[in-house]
């Protein structure tokens, strides 16, 4: 088909199983059902920032099986798959696929920075819980992202559209996991 010949990696993203207490879905169809959850949660929005966060959903995991790594989780006490900077793998499949979706310039910066961004409330705590991949919620934290985000697009509106699409993201993973999401 068309989409195999433009993303091989839907391929590996359906034959990849995800392994993980956070996941019950293969990855495609994770990505599938979380194109559902962000088409849910933006009915009321205007057609162009509907496609660009659906697309944005499509793209956001697409980079996952060339991350995979099996090791064991002390957390959860046995082997587990895990996707080390799948977001970054994801946004170079998303820069080269973009043109052939139809996305003008100010679009494709949008959807890659978000499909980057998309895990960002992972790695935001409350307080310093000693992990130093972890950023504790501040008013400075907020100023930076929103000043880095405002090099792409507005800055409030794309930190709203990142909370939708980790709802998005969250609500198309194991519900035991996300309740509450």
């Amino acid at each position: 088909s068309w989409l195999l010949s433009v993303m091989p990696e839907i391929e590996d993203c359906k034959n990849l199983k995800q392994d993980n207490p956070w996941h019950v879905y293969n990855c495609l169809d994770h990505i599938l059902h979380s194109v559902e959850e962000i088409n849910k949660q933006t009915v009321e929005h205007d057609d162009d920032t509907r496609r660009v966060l659906a697309y944005t959903m499509f793209l956001h995991d697409v980079g996952k099986p060339q991350c995979y790594i099996r090791r064991y989780s002390k957390l959860y006490k046995r082997e587990v798959d895990s996707f080390f900077n799948h977001n970054k793998a994801s946004v170079k499949i998303a820069d080269r696929v973009l043109d052939d979706f139809g996305f003008n310039e100010q679009e494709k910066e949008v959807i890659k920075l978000l499909v980057e961004e998309h895990d960002i409330f992972m790695f935001i705590t409350l307080e310093n819980n000693g992990n130093p991949n972890h950023r504790v919620l501040s008013p400075s934290l907020l100023e930076e992202k929103v000043g880095k985000y405002n090099r792409v697009g507005d800055g409030k509106t794309l930190m709203k559209h990142l909370i939708w699409v980790g709802r998005s993201d969250n609500r198309a993973q194991n519900p035991e996991m996300t309740a509450g999401s």
